[in-house]
């Protein structure tokens, strides 16, 4: 996919401070667009930018966890917008906490959004690629998956299974000419963080997740990135 212009995307996690700015990024290069997350209002906010670009988007609020809704999702892009070019796989969420303490629902939660939300998105958007044509999936990881922390080390085991679905996938879906790549950005600075007191001055900005995100998309189709880690300079020297 070396052009974004006219090529079917999908972004999940849509609404998201990184989802925002991805979807603009690719409204403003021309690219149609399959968006959706759980947030109805701020969905709706990106779909009305996105479409006074003049681009075609097909929306809706979905759960990446309840599999009805992520099927029909993938069904609905592929109805209006025709062979599915690219996904951009990005909900995510931690709960920090000490693993003798954490509640088992913090257990179940992380890992339903961050694996089990990729792993339905990833299956039923390779259900809807023309593999003629292939396509490109991208699934955010993190810095956390190659790196335990003692804050949050059922986040850094999600994001590990994850990398680790995200490679095996790889190797099946080679053959339909679908290219898989895992992102493993560093901490950055978005609302993800809530009210924890952590040094945001310091992290990622969301530009350069996304200017990652654009490089990956517009290699050429020969090439194929299995995955890339990178995080803030600043932050990384400071620690």
């Amino acid at each position: 996919m070396p052009e974004i212009r006219n090529q079917a995307i999908v972004v999940t996690g849509a609404a998201g401070d990184m989802g925002r700015k991805l979807v603009e990024m690719l409204a403003g290069e021309g690219a149609r667009l399959a968006i959706a997350d759980r947030d109805a209002a701020r969905l709706a906010e990106v779909e009305q930018a996105a479409r006074q670009r003049g681009v075609q988007v097909v929306s809706a609020v979905v759960d990446v966890t309840a599999e009805d809704q992520v099927a029909a999702f993938f069904a609905k892009a592929k109805a209006e917008l025709g062979p599915l070019g690219a996904l951009v796989n990005l909900p995510g969420l931690s709960v920090p906490g000490q693993i003798p303490a954490q509640p088992v629902a913090d257990f179940d939660l992380m890992f339903n959004v961050n694996v089990k939300g990729a792993f339905l998105c990833n299956r039923h958007f390779v259900a809807q690629v023309d593999e003629s044509v292939g396509a490109l999936i991208i699934n955010i990881s993190s810095v956390a998956a190659k790196r335990a922390n003692a804050n949050a080390p059922l986040y850094c085991s999600a994001k590990a299974a994850l990398s680790m679905m995200a490679d095996g996938l790889a190797l099946q879906v080679a053959a339909k000419k679908i290219r898989v790549t895992t992102l493993c950005p560093g901490a950055a600075d978005t609302q993800f963080w809530g009210t924890r007191k952590v040094p945001r001055e310091k992290f990622l900005k969301v530009d350069d997740v996304v200017d990652v995100i654009r490089f990956v998309l517009t290699m050429p189709e020969r090439v194929v990135f299995h995955d890339i880690v990178f995080e803030s300079f600043d932050f990384w020297r400071s620690k």
